[in-house]
């Protein structure tokens, strides 16, 4: 079978499946909703690891307005997301079941979550395949939440919830995720926009010795460089080869500072290849480490230089300021948030042009002018200012 015959197929499967599925939901019953009904509850979380942290604190006040509840959190995207909130103590249960684990895999999810019988599903807008929303509809929970179609947000799935969540335009995606939790009732004092990660003893040890191992002294100013994305995200990269330059410039004119790379194994190639071009070479840690263990080593860092990435927000989550290179991605939606943190960006008529609607801009695109033309010397010079900023402890 070719793959055009292939995927025409799956599109015909797809559309088969929904009509099934909005018939089928029409019949299950819609209980007004009671807390006391809530003894266990799954949540959903397929996305990056980014916007796992910035769901962190709606799953944390949602633990804390059901804390007798048994809470098991589904993944699946392979972006190690899990790990943010691993060993919290938050989850009594963490399943990983592929998107794209097929259906002998599904169908064995599925009969497990009947089996389970869960009181709630939470399932927000990131996860929307199909064996998702028939793992939903056919999970016999009395209670199921999730985003339905919003401005700028063409959901296929809406009809799956009998608990819908309207998200606002431009709205940060913090806030989106406690809509959620907001329509369970968890009340306003539990909302927080800190962001935070889980951290244990064995990640700051990993980090101390880490550093001391590459001569890292407890008076040494580090700063931390993530040149890359997740490797289905590089279209909002700013190109390497700036990265290099910059690394330079800061070498050049902050002699005494120590430069560490971090990244995804995915992105140790590229990092290599960068540290090669310094001198003096700085430290690699991308492909070293493991998500918690990248954390502690940033929070040990005086700033951070990324893309918008995941890195990103974990620096935000331990309290280490940012300087984000914004491209094609929606400043609105997932800007660092802290008046610690800066975002470099160039205003264009174009951009954010990477909407939630899907990735046609992005793809029709054939000049990418809002990373292409970020100059070295503009990132620099906003480099110096927080540099100066941290130096002077004016956070």
């Amino acid at each position: 079978m070719s793959y055009s015959v292939y995927l025409s197929a799956e599109y015909y499967l797809e559309q088969a499946i929904e009509k099934f599925l909005r018939l089928y939901v029409k019949f299950l019953p819609a209980p007004g909703f009671e807390k006391e009904r809530i003894k266990k509850i799954l949540i959903c979380a397929y996305h990056g690891l980014g916007n796992f942290i910035l769901y962190a604190p709606a799953i944390k006040a949602i633990r804390d307005h059901f804390p007798d509840a048994e809470i098991h959190l589904q993944v699946g995207n392979n972006t190690a997301c899990e790990e943010v909130l691993e060993k919290s103590g938050i989850f009594q249960k963490i399943i990983d079941v592929g998107s794209n684990a097929g259906w002998r895999a599904w169908l064995s999810r599925i009969r497990d979550v009947r089996r389970e019988k869960y009181d709630l599903i939470i399932n927000e807008f990131h996860s929307n395949s199909y064996f998702l929303a028939m793992m939903v509809a056919f999970s016999r929970a009395p209670y199921r939440l999730g985003h339905v179609e919003s401005p700028g947000w063409p959901a296929r799935y809406s009809f799956l919830y009998n608990l819908p969540v309207k998200m606002k335009e431009n709205q940060h995606e913090v806030d989106r995720y406690f809509e959620l939790a907001r329509t369970i009732g968890v009340p306003q004092h539990l909302y927080t926009r800190k962001l935070f990660i889980h951290l244990t003893d064995s990640d700051y040890s990993f980090a101390e010795e880490f550093l001391n191992q590459h001569g890292v002294e407890a008076a040494d100013t580090l700063i931390g460089v993530q040149v890359g994305t997740s490797e289905s995200m590089r279209w909002k990269q700013w190109p390497p080869e700036r990265f290099t330059q910059l690394c330079q410039r800061i070498q050049a004119d902050f002699p005494a500072v120590k430069l560490i790379l971090l990244g995804s194994p995915g992105e140790a190639q590229m990092v290599r290849s960068i540290a090669g071009q310094l001198n003096p070479r700085p430290i690699i840690a991308a492909g070293e480490t493991t998500v918690r263990q990248a954390a502690a080593l940033i929070e040990r860092c005086s700033l951070l230089v990324c893309n918008d990435s995941g890195l990103m927000h974990m620096a935000v989550a331990v309290g280490t300021p940012v300087l984000a290179i914004y491209g094609p991605t929606d400043f609105h939606r997932t800007a660092p948030l802290g008046s610690i943190h800066t975002i470099i960006r160039k205003d264009l008529p174009c951009s954010p042009c990477f909407k939630l609607d899907g990735m046609h801009r992005v793809n029709s695109c054939d000049h990418k002018q809002c990373l292409n033309t970020m100059q070295v010397d503009e990132v620099f010079q906003a480099l110096k200012l927080k540099i100066k900023v941290t130096a002077h402890g004016e956070q």
